[in-house]
């Protein structure tokens, strides 16, 4: 290699001068641990299952490595977090089968299971302790309305370049704009707006709507019998752009196109339960107090600190063997950079 074209390469690599405020990332911590825990049997040399533990932090692992964010938020369901919207609506969740199992082959009963997450769950927070990471939880509070509301804070912020939400659910395509995508680690796929278009024929402007007509049967909210999603694209093709549909203009429009096919008429019926669904799903920060705001605002100001000591006695204390090969390399590789922008 010639002198001219050594200088010329030195002075090609930059130093990172991001900011921590420059790339958000924002991780669904309940979704990803437990579709770690249902997909991943790993066992540990005591017979333990850990599938939990290990999935939960190679996935975000991966996903940190692939986005490159200055800032990594992780947020759990706090303790009575669905309480709001069950007196909005009773019957949300209501479907939900606490006494199911989801792991038959590991586990003998569903005791030993829900004692084998709480125990996995408890080991995790260790875990993202000794990591360059903010954990937020609010007891009352679901992780989806924490989300939304940092989404949202951020989309207006300008330091901020772009914020990536990691969650395998479909309700944070609402929040999909040219500055905030959703990574769906199920479908490895990053939303943007032209993906959530592509794929579901709405914009993410009027995702939210999409979801109300539709309803969550996860979620036990109903939609309107007979509509599904070709349907709906029909009926309000409208949706399809990025001018925001309101729900009173979709039921006006109802109103008066009864007469063309009788799902405007349930439309119209099902106005009050779609006005709720419009609050069970919007995840605009309105379940959040001020209060909630403040702890919020504390809590993502507050970083952990990297350490490799500690985190490699709890790893070696549980067990975790060749789970994560490398341990201390991937540490260093994946949280290394995350640590010095706190």
């Amino acid at each position: 290699m010639s002198k001219n074209k050594y200088f010329d390469l030195i002075s090609s690599i930059q130093p990172d001068t991001r900011t921590q405020l420059d790339s958000i990332l924002i991780i669904d911590g309940l979704n990803t641990f437990l579709r770690s825990f249902t997909m991943i049997n790993h066992l540990n040399a005591d017979g333990h299952h850990i599938g939990g533990l290990t999935g939960f932090l190679k996935s975000i692992g991966y996903a940190i490595k692939m986005l490159s964010p200055t800032k990594v938020v992780i947020v759990f369901d706090g303790i009575g977090g669905s309480s709001a919207r069950r007196n909005l609506f009773p019957d949300y969740k209501a479907n939900r089968n606490t006494n199911r199992m989801t792991n038959y082959s590991i586990f003998q009963s569903k005791e030993e299971e829900s004692e084998s997450i709480n125990n996995q769950m408890q080991r995790l927070i260790l875990y993202l302790k000794c990591l360059p990471v903010t954990v937020i939880s609010i007891d009352g509070l679901e992780a989806d309305d924490i989300i939304g509301y940092l989404a949202h804070k951020f989309e207006n912020f300008p330091e901020t370049q772009e914020i990536n939400i990691m969650s395998a659910d479909q309700d944070f395509l609402q929040l999909v704009s040219p500055k905030t995508s959703v990574y769906s680690p199920t479908k490895k796929k990053i939303y943007k707006p032209k993906d959530v278009l592509e794929e579901f024929g709405v914009s993410s402007y009027n995702f939210l709507n999409y979801k109300i007509l539709l309803g969550d049967n996860s979620d036990n909210v109903p939609g309107i019998t007979g509509l599904g999603p070709k349907k709906l694209n029909k009926l309000f093709p409208e949706l399809a752009s990025d001018n925001p549909v309101t729900l009173d203009e979709i039921i006006e429009k109802s109103a008066n196109q009864i007469d063309e096919n009788k799902l405007y008429l349930s439309v119209v019926e099902r106005r009050h339960q779609l006005a709720i669904n419009h609050q069970l799903m919007s995840l605009n920060g309105s379940f959040l107090s001020p209060e909630n705001k403040q702890v919020v605002k504390d809590a993502f100001n507050n970083s952990y600190e990297i350490n490799k000591y500690l985190f490699h006695q709890i790893y070696v204390n549980d067990r975790l063997g060749e789970s994560i090969p490398n341990v201390d390399n991937w540490l260093q590789e994946t949280f290394g950079y995350l640590n010095s922008l706190n």
